[in-house]
Order: structure tokens, then C-alpha cells, then sequence
């Protein structure tokens, strides 16, 4: 993702650079397009900084969440690493400095998220000591950096699943009383209703341009990784929501998919609005395999779900 964000970016300064060499602009004009390309070019090495920092292999194991000041809280901690074996780190704890061992610690006030990872990251067998909070009090933790295991990264990416969970209960409604029926049943499993738009091949005759709107999602969280990544996501996912669908047949997607009786016969969950059901669709089944079959059906019942789904946080 570095790679093409690094060319989008040069695509910027040449087009910047070739406006001037066209006499386009008068010598104020110019000498402000050449501080605009310093400060774009500047701020791309320290981004590209930032990320070779946060991608450095040593860890300490635990999962951050931001709070409004700049700091992280603790929120989970793979077992087996020395946050989880020495007890001097715990489940809460507010981090409000980073240092190196033997260096001043380093507030997190204002640092990005991806700052606040670059300084807590560093090389495998290095020390790396923070400044944390527990209500009133403040203490000092020691911890060694380490490249996390298979189980120890799965269990990290479990416990954040869960957290995402959290946040999106009570979404759902417990009974198809919602003017939007879901796509999956309460147990987790595809309703009937898509399984027999899928079986009806429906994603097919759809076209392309709801397979687009399918990807949206997928291309966005690619892009969440990159600084500003998100913010592009979206726009390309809203375009892409915006044009799908334009000649894709409702009623007839509700018709291969049973008809609206046998669609709420068939659902035991349903949204207030579509906005719930995108953030809930993405964050409980936006990792599974059929995740996206699904989609494609869904979206063709519900079409207006695209901008939903492309902006869903």
C-alpha cells in the first residue's frame, strides 16, 4: 500500500511541477507551488518514517486502544509475552509515555496512532519502557520487545474482534419488527433467503457493478493501514456504491430470493436503519469467506445499502 500511495503522491508533484515549467503560474505563484511541493515531499518521508517504525518486528504483545488526548489504553494482552508473564502491565492501564531504554520517555500527547506504535515498536530483544496510569497513580513499566507467534498474534486478533463486537451491540433487533432484515440469523449462519438468491445465481446477473460495490468495503479496509487510507477508502467506496445497482432488477432479486414474505419469515434480526446494519454486517461477518457472496445478494434486495456499507466504521 506504501508503494501506490507513494505514486499517487508523485503524480501530485509532477502535475504541480509541470503547471509552473507551462508558464501557468506568475513567479509568486510559483515560488508557493515550489514550498508546496517541499512541504508535500516532506511530509511524505516522515509518513514513510512512521510507517517503517510502526512495521518493526519487535512487540510487546498487547492490544491499544486511542483515547482523546493522544494517550493509548491497554486493552488486551497476548498470553506468553513478557506484558503477560511479568504482571506489571494490566488490562486498562493508560499509557502516557514511550522511551527507549536509557533515553528521556516521550509523551504521547498529539502523537498519531501510528507514532504512538512506531515509538512502542522496535527491534526483537530491546527494552522499552512506559509511563503508565491507573486512576491517580503513575508507574513505570519495563517490558521486553519480542516477534510475536502465530497463537499469540491470533489471540490479539481475537481479543480486538470481541472489542469491535462490543461496540456494535444492540444494533441489531432480535426480531424481523426492523424495516431492514439481515442477512445473517441470529446463530451467526446465512438466512435462508440469501442462500436461495445465491443458489439463483442472482450475483451473476447482476452485473459487475454490484460486484464493484461488494469490493468497496474490502478496498477501503486495505487501505486503513495507510495514513489518510481510510479517508480514500471511503470516497472510492462511495463511488463505487453510487454507481452499482443502476440496472439491476429489485424486484426481481426479492423474487429469486423468495419474496418479501418469505424473506422476513426467514430473518430474526433487523436494523432501524441501514447505517446499523452496514456497521453491524461489517464488524461481526466482515471476515468471513462468504462474506462477500452475501453482500452481493444483500445488495441487490437493499441496494440503498451501498453508501452505508462503503463509509461503515
Amino acid at each position: 500500500m506504501t508503494f501506490s500511495m507513494t505514486h499517487a503522491m508523485r503524480y501530485v508533484l509532477l502535475a504541480a511541477a509541470l503547471a509552473t515549467l507551462g508558464g501557468c503560474a506568475t513567479p509568486q505563484q510559483q515560488q508557493q507551488q515550489l514550498q508546496q511541493q517541499q512541504l508535500l515531499a516532506a511530509k511524505i518521508q516522515q509518513m514513510r518514517a512512521q510507517q517503517e517504525a510502526a512495521s518493526q518486528p519487535g512487540q510487546i504483545g498487547v492490544l491499544l486502544d486511542t483515547n482523546q488526548d493522544g494517550s493509548v489504553t491497554v486493552a488486551g494482552i497476548a498470553p506468553g509475552t513478557d506484558a503477560a508473564e511479568s504482571g506489571d502491565l494490566k488490562v486498562g492501564d493508560r499509557i502516557t509515555a514511550v522511551a527507549d531504554e536509557g533515553a528521556e520517555p516521550e509523551s504521547l500527547t498529539g502523537k498519531s496512532f501510528l507514532q504512538t506504535i512506531g515509538l512502542i515498536r522496535g527491534a526483537p530483544g530491546s527494552q522499552v519502557r512506559l509511563i503508565v496510569t491507573d486512576g491517580d497513580s503513575s508507574r513505570e513499566v519495563s517490558l521486553t520487545r519480542a516477534e510475536l507467534s502465530e497463537q499469540q498474534a491470533q489471540a490479539l486478533a481475537e481479543i480486538k474482534q470481541a472489542k469491535a463486537e462490543e461496540q456494535v451491540e444492540g444494533l441489531a433487533i432480535e426480531d424481523n419488527s426492523g424495516e431492514y432484515l439481515s442477512p445473517y440469523t441470529s446463530d451467526g449462519v446465512t438466512a435462508e433467503w440469501v442462500n436461495k438468491a445465491i443458489n439463483a445465481k442472482m450475483g451473476s446477473a447482476a452485473g459487475s457493478a454490484v460486484g464493484a460495490a461488494a469490493g468497496a468495503y474490502a478496498g477501503r479496509k486495505a487501505l486503513e493501514s495507510v495514513p489518510g487510507g481510510s479517508l480514500i477508502g471511503s470516497f472510492f467506496g462511495g463511488m463505487a456504491g453510487s454507481k452499482a445497482g443502476q440496472n439491476v432488477g429489485r424486484d426481481a432479486a426479492i423474487q429469486a430470493s423468495g419474496g418479501w414474505d418469505y424473506i422476513r419469515q426467514t430473518s430474526d434480526l433487523s436494523f432501524r436503519s441501514l447505517n446499523d446494519m452496514a456497521r453491524w454486517m461489517t464488524t461481526v461477518h466482515g471476515q468471513k469467506s462468504n462474506f462477500q457472496e452475501v453482500l452481493k445478494a444483500t445488495l441487490q434486495v437493499y441496494p440503498e445499502l451501498q453508501p452505508a456499507l462503503a463509509s461503515a466504521r
